[in-house]
């Protein structure tokens, strides 16, 4: 086993190199691009964090979504029922400097099927259709009671 690898593979997420604020915030950038750079920068992050099995602290990605006041995370998480060996993508949506958040589950598999779900175009489309529901769910909600 290989230490000095892993280590440098968890600085480089954790020492500002890959800030995903830095990386993700150009204006110009589109959410299919935003979206491709989150599920690569994911898919790095799980294959070094996510346990094969048991309880794990949730590992997540976010941007702001274009045009909106709002953000959206993506996340993979230990399954509450059955943490043993299944893990869930979820996606959240949520205003700036609110502490409101509507979120949703896309996907429920083993860690190298959510590998494989993270790396397919699928998850792509499904990321970017279900933000951009939840940004609208935010929005109507302060539309109404603010």
């Amino acid at each position: 086993m290989n230490i000095t690898s892993n280590k440098v593979n968890y600085n480089r997420f954790f020492s500002g190199k890959y800030n995903e604020k830095s990386k993700m915030q150009n204006k110009n950038s589109t959410i299919g691009e935003l979206t491709d750079k989150l599920c690569e920068i994911l898919y790095e992050r799980a294959e070094l964090e996510v346990p094969k099995n048991g309880k794990f602290s949730q590992v997540s990605v976010s941007y702001t979504i274009p045009d909106t006041q709002n953000k959206a995370k993506v996340a993979i998480i230990s399954d509450p029922i059955n943490p043993s060996n299944l893990r869930r993508v979820s996606v959240n949506s949520f205003r700036i400097g609110s502490d409101r958040m509507i979120s949703t589950y896309i996907f429920k598999g083993t860690k190298q099927e959510v590998l494989d779900y993270i790396s397919s175009p699928e998850c792509n489309s499904q990321i970017i259709e279900t933000a951009l529901k939840l940004s609208d769910s935010v929005d109507k909600y302060y539309l109404e009671n603010y």
